[in-house]
Parts: C-alpha cells; structure tokens; sequence
C-alpha cells in the first residue's frame, strides 16, 4: 500500500484529556446540565428546611457532592483511563498509514499491525486538535493534526470523504477556521479533478 497520509502520534495526556471530552460532548452532551440542576435541586430543598436539620444536612452534602463530582468528573475519567490505558502507560508509537483502499494501524510498542477498509469507517468528526475516526461503532482513533507526517492534513477531511462517503462532524469551531478548511477542501477536489481529466487524457493517447 502507497500511504497518501502518514500520522505518527501517541497517548499523551493531552490525547486522553481530548478523548473524555469528545465522549461526552458526542455521547452524553447534557450530562453536565443534568448533573449541575440535579445538585441545584438538592441545594433548593436543603435551603426550603427551616433550622440545621439532619434532613438539610443530609440535602446540602448529597448536593456538594454532586456539584463536585460534575466540575471534577473529567480528571476522574482521565485518570481512571490513564490507569487502563497500556498505550498511555508505554508511550507507544501508533502509525497510521491512508492509503486509496483502505488503511493500517501500526503499534510499534506493542507489535500489532490492523488493516481497515473504509467501509468500516462508521463516524469521522473534528476539531481545532485532532481528527476522531469510529470504527466498526466500537473503536474511536484520535489523529492530532500536528502528528501529520505525510499528507496536507487541512485536506484530510475532503480525502476522507471521497473514500467513505461520509461528511465530517465539526466540533465547535471558529468561522475563520471554518472558511479556512472549505479552501481547503475546495483545493483537495479541484486537483482530484485535475487528476480524473489528465488520467483520461493518458488513455485517449
């Protein structure tokens, strides 16, 4: 396989940092709300009780927790997958190579090579740090755009369109950033364009 777009990248703590956020504002997007009202509730009702009652204590703690857990609870989950993470723990180099069928994920830490089609491709978002490709609705890869080894990663998107059919999801970004990608996209398919018509070409010869 010829791979057309190379990234090299790691677990880092600011990978895993990225991850938990993008789960829940993918997955679980009102969860914070709920929580952070849940704990209001609790609050209103220790505020409702008339004098320093078991009940209003009982009430006020059950809503400090909550309140906590719900401004804390991403470093808990950082933590807790940093724990189970043994790419994180090793530092291991993961390469994925895109080729035009398909392509490879390669650990060199921990030897391990998987080739993916594209049809596999089930979820592609972004945003300003990192690509997210869904496999098979099971695996998530995060692609930071500075781990682009080979290949215009402001491009990347429109490539992976073409390969799998899918529209990108942006994650919140900002319009320059937005008007940037569309040139570059617009960029991606005029000189696939000019490809198809100079292949084309070649044959009428």
């Amino acid at each position: 396989m010829v791979p057309l777009y190379k990234v090299e990248t790691r677990h880092t703590r600011q990978v895993l940092k990225d991850f938990i956020k993008f789960t829940y504002k993918v997955k679980n997007p009102r969860a914070s709300l709920r929580l952070y009202t849940l704990s209001g509730c609790f609050f209103v009702l220790a505020a409702a009780l008339k004098g320093l009652t078991t009940q209003m204590i009982i009430f006020a703690a059950i809503g400090i927790a909550l309140f906590l857990f719900t401004l804390f609870r991403h470093e808990i989950a950082i933590s807790k997958l940093a724990k189970n993470d043994l790419n994180y723990q090793n530092q291991s180099d993961i390469i994925f190579n895109f080729g035009m069928n398909g392509f490879v994920i390669e650990n060199k830490t921990i030897p391990s090579e998987e080739k993916l089609k594209y049809s596999q491709v089930t979820d592609f978002y972004r945003d300003t740090r990192n690509y997210y490709i869904g496999v098979n609705n099971e695996e998530l890869h995060i692609l930071p755009h500075l781990d682009f080894k080979l290949g215009n990663q402001n491009e990347f998107a429109a490539f992976m369109k073409a390969r799998t059919n899918k529209e990108v999801t942006e994650l919140k970004i900002s319009l320059k950033e937005k008007l940037k990608r569309v040139r570059a996209e617009m960029k991606f398919a005029e000189e696939q364009h000019d490809q198809r018509i100079a292949e084309k070409k070649k044959k009428l010869k």
